[in-house]
């Protein structure tokens, strides 16, 4: 009897035909054969009588001149058995390499095992039969008879290499589309073989395109999973995660059909080691813990023979006495060895995890991956042993007889305790969380393990182990805690509500962010909230559409940063998925009880032919029109409609107020999409024109030029922009690059007068971190530059004026000058940053500048681009008033400069350094309205420049000098600290 104890897809190969070697030879005279991959071997004699090492290949004649063979290959590798204990096993790996250069493997275990001794096997993996045929590529899935012939027809050569593009021909996209929409056994077992092979053949695009459904083979492998998983969803499984979120985190709309499980506040009984006992060469025996007469019992690990039992009712312990574990410690040990169960005579291979020993010849088995109970019985006498359900009154009855299990409520559920769930035991299959919570705040990050449920279901023990960041692999040291347990009235339904989100037909709104609670801490599950709508594109009714809004919820910052923060923030992602591989997200931070947010409900609406998006509340908004180019299998690839187009150009030429908002708002939405927010200022461009609609990453570009044109800021945008190309052409690229540089003054501060006096003083293993951080390694003091050694308890300071360093003195003696103007905090941007008495929320679109005073700190907001930056003072009134926002003035940035110990501040206040992450160069630009902008071009194209730093005079900068696009070695390109006089900007 064969067991496999890996089910993934991998190609078989095997047996080559014979006739493969001398079609070779005589190609012209006859068809190709192509290569024969065999079945799954049956037993372990016929794996164990396969060559251990094999190969072969078929010529591929595609009419595109000569192109790679179809090669195949196949090891045999054989282990012996271990007498009492394992049988013989066969491993054999199976390899096909098609034309296009897709490597496709699968591997099989078959065991020498008697039979009638194991479950019986699932069905073998199928014949495949792989071969070139009038210039297409043919692949068939033998034994099974509702898989059709997929025929592949080439397209080209990859630009990048000599493999072969195919694509689906039209007569196996007439085969396909009927098996698509079947849901019938026969159809499940062809979708899953076909899904596996066809998701191996590469799809026609590159780069960020791979994942696109945008041409047959792909369009294909998406249909293929789409079937699939609707088939499984009307079988009652759930397709989408493995194991399965629990219940009430899947779909919190549920939360009324959760189990009123209760438990009580966790009691700390003292430190333990894992029990010594708990396996026995692979498999479970005996846990340290156990319940005896009502009482929780620890074996004494030092002797092994004593043990001592703690009262849950009286709440202590009792003295140390002789270990006895009673009559039915027999019930909770599984004897066996690598992997296998003694179950009377015989030695099974585990279907799961074992739970509770229910009878001599059946254990109670837990598959977490399923979320399913199953019994493993074998019969008294001659025959194979079976899975089957259980019964209620065999898991309630061996519960109560048994020294603690992880079964409670009379058996109707068990405890999951590593994956913090409980789950139940009969029909209606589900699982809820356990919401545990700890003295030291949520448990969802400690490992908990060896859960005991007491006989009579009132009290579960289990270990916990530390938090991950404070683990320490030599210690195996747990916290031994105790909670009691008491489930309420429950009647389970007949069925349970499906976590699928309901299939509707109406416009898709993603609503503008609010959070109404429940409070989230630190460690919390996130909440996921689902809806799908139909989607009627026009396409083969055949190849259903669906759109999908997602909203996961998660706790914002943790214990530390949340301590100080108003009101109960989340962060809040919201996506919107489309057919096409089109998404739009947004992940802003939501204050419950906050006002609205001002991005509004953003709308879709599916159309034969067309998709259109657009913005809630905004006047004259352009709708963001979308034409869908429909492929095969429901492929598309979508452009930008000729009326959004029209739209957009109307607005564009006009300078008022509302053109400018609407434009505004229209940007916040395409920036929602991945490819055009990375097809904007600062991004790679070229892969950012490979985007899925059309022209949008240049008309977002020509949105923010016409707006800096408008208002008069950032005129060095020009740079920036894109004008080559029938996008750019489309938008006037080039004439408002003319139009920006013409408006571009001239840079106010003279570098080139002071480049040649740059100084490199040293080098530096890193990027030092600067003020404001909470513990700058670079940092001014009584007019030299200071560095932190890298022990952190001395620095080393430069004197500019005498051009030489210093000694080294303990840091203490040379502190930073005014830690008051550090920041409190060092988590993110996005966690919570303390300002005054309170604690705001950031963003990482809102990083800090510069604090000002105890109670001020200036932030740039980049929400309209890292190159356009609009700089604001967050305020803490000295009473209980509101957090307010406003305008900074020159004096106090000057002010706070001349206080500090180094800064991005410059010329009395007036400008300010800014350093976009991508960008190889800083930025100057001027700190109050009108904000101008200007590239400091510091170092040549060769050199980067990172932590610049202003010293508190304003008379020099120094800057860290890093080789531009080489790798971080700091021998062959080392990083250099440079020190530059500044001249006084007029």
């Amino acid at each position: 009897m064969r067991f496999r104890a890996i089910r993934g897809w991998c190609l078989s190969l095997l047996a080559v035909s014979p006739l493969l070697f001398a079609t070779r030879a005589s190609a012209a005279e006859a068809p190709s054969q192509g290569v024969v991959l065999d079945a799954e071997p049956r037993t372990f004699a016929e794996a164990k009588a396969l060559p251990s090492q094999l190969t072969g290949s078929a010529a591929c004649d595609l009419g595109l001149g000569k192109t790679p063979d179809i090669t195949v290959s196949q090891t045999v590798d054989v282990s012996q058995a271990v007498p009492g204990c394992k049988s013989a096993e066969a491993v054999i790996t199976q390899t096909l390499t098609l034309p296009d250069g897709s490597h496709v493997e699968r591997r099989f275990s078959i065991m020498d095992d008697a039979p009638g001794t194991q479950l019986p096997p699932p069905p073998p993996r199928p014949r495949i039969h792989v071969r070139c045929e009038a210039k297409r590529l043919e692949l068939s899935v033998e034994g099974v008879p509702e898989a059709p012939l997929l025929t592949l027809e080439p397209i080209g050569i990859g630009a990048t290499s000599a493999s072969v593009k195919f694509r689906v021909s039209r007569d196996s996209e007439a085969r396909f589309l009927p098996l698509l929409v079947r849901d019938d056994a026969g159809a499940r077992r062809a979708l899953e073989e076909l899904g596996l092979l066809i998701k191996a053949v590469p799809a026609r695009l590159y780069g960020r395109d791979m994942d696109l459904e945008a041409d047959s083979v792909a369009g294909l492998a998406a249909a293929i999973e789409r079937a699939r998983k609707r088939v499984a969803l009307a079988s009652g499984d759930e397709p989408e995660q493995s194991p399965t979120p629990p219940r009430d985190f899947l779909a919190p709309d549920l939360e009324g059909d959760r189990p009123p499980l209760e438990t009580g506040a966790p009691e700390e009984l003292g430190e333990v080691q894992p029990s010594q006992g708990r396996f026995k060469s692979g498999s479970p025996v005996d846990s340290d813990l156990f319940w005896r007469q009502g009482r929780l019992c620890v074996a004494q690990q030092d002797t092994g023979k004593r043990m001592r039992c703690y009262d849950p009712v009286a709440r202590r312990w009792g003295k140390a006495v002789p270990l006895d574990r009673g009559d039915q410690a027999a019930w909770g040990s599984f004897e066996g060895c690598s992997g296998n169960i003694l179950m009377g005579t015989r030695s099974v291979r585990l279907p799961g995890e074992p739970v509770l020993r229910l009878s001599p010849r059946a254990v109670l088995f837990w598959r977490s991956q399923e979320h399913e109970a199953v019994v493993l019985e074998v019969p008294e006498g001659d025959g194979p042993p079976r899975l089957r359900a259980p019964e209620a009154e065999e898991l309630k009855k061996a519960m109560r007889a048994s020294t603690g299990s992880r079964l409670f409520a009379e058996g109707r559920f068990i405890l999951d305790e590593n994956n913090k769930q409980f789950c139940s035991t009969h029909r209606p299959l589900g699982c809820w969380s356990l919401r545990w919570d700890g003295p030291q705040g949520d448990e969802t990050f400690n490992e908990l393990s060896e859960a005991r449920v007491s006989p009579d279901g009132r009290w579960v023990a289990y270990m916990r182990g530390p938090a991950p960041g404070k683990a320490d692999s030599d210690d195996e040291t747990r916290t031994l805690v105790l909670r009691s347990l008491a489930l309420g009235p429950y009647v389970a339904p007949r069925v349970l509500a499906s976590t699928a989100p309901r299939l509707v037909r109406t416009d898709v709104v993603m609503q503008k962010p609010t959070w109404e609670g429940p409070s989230l801490k630190w460690g919390d599950a996130e909440r996921v909230f689902r809806a799908r709508i139909s989607c009627d594109l026009g396409q083969d009714p055949r190849i259903p559409f669906e759109l999908e809004t997602r909203r996961w919820v998660r706790p914002y910052g943790n214990n530390a940063s949340l301590a100080a923060c108003r009101g109960d923030p989340v962060i809040m992602y919201q996506r919107l998925a489309a057919p096409g591989g089109l998404e739009f997200g947004r992940g802003p931070v939501v204050v419950a009880g906050d006002s609205p947010s001002s991005d509004g409900d953003m709308k879709m609406r599916c159309e034969p032919g067309r998709l259109s998006l657009w913005m809630e509340g905004v006047p004259g908004f352009p709708a963001l029109t979308l034409a869908a180019n429909m492929g095969a299998f429901g492929a598309v690839r979508w452009d930008l409609a000729p009326e959004t187009e029209a739209r957009l150009q109307a607005l564009l030429a006009r300078d008022d107020a509302p053109a400018r908002e609407a434009l505004a708002a229209f940007a916040r939405l395409v920036k929602m999409n991945d490819d055009a927010r990375d097809g904007s200022f600062g991004m790679n461009k070229e892969e950012g024109r490979i985007s899925r609609m059309g022209c949008l990453s240049t008309a977002l570009e020509a949105i923010s030029a016409r707006r800096a044109l408008a208002e008069g800021v950032h005129p060095e945008l020009h740079g920036s922009l894109k004008t080559e190309g029938a996008c750019a052409r489309r938008y006037g690229m080039r004439d408002l690059q003319q139009r920006l540089k013409a408006a571009t003054p001239p840079l106010p501060l003279r570098v080139g007068a002071v480049k040649g006096k740059a100084e490199v003083i040293g080098r530096v293993p890193f990027v030092p971190t600067l003020p404001p951080w909470r513990t700058p390694t670079l940092y001014w003091r009584d007019g030299t530059l200071c560095r932190v050694q890298p022990d952190g308890a001395q620095v080393r300071c430069y004197d500019p004026a005498a051009r030489e360093w210093g000694p080294v003195v303990a840091r203490q003696d040379r502190p930073f000058p005014r830690e008051d103007l550090l920041l409190k905090s060092q988590y993110a941007p996005g966690m919570c940053y303390p300002v005054g008495s309170r604690a705001i929320p950031g963003s990482e679109q809102m990083p800090n500048v510069l604090p000002l005073s105890s109670r001020a700190s200036l932030f740039a907001d980049l929400s309209l681009g890292e190159l356009a930056p609009e700089f604001q003072v967050i305020e803490v009134p000295e009473d209980a008033g509101p957090v307010r926002t406003r305008a900074p003035t020159v004096e106090e940035l000057a002010l706070a400069a001349r206080n500090g110990g180094g800064s991005a501040s410059l010329g009395e206040g007036r400008f300010l350094l800014l350093s976009p992450k991508d960008e190889r160069s800083p930025w100057l630009c001027t700190a109050v309205r009108p904000w101008l902008c200007w590239k400091l071009p510091l170092e040549s194209e060769a050199y980067g420049v990172r932590a610049p730093l202003v010293s508190p005079d304003g008379r020099w900068l120094s800057y860290v000098r890093i080789p531009w696009g080489k790798p971080d070695d700091p021998e062959k390109y080392p990083k250099e600290l440079v020190l530059l006089p500044l001249t006084p900007i007029p």
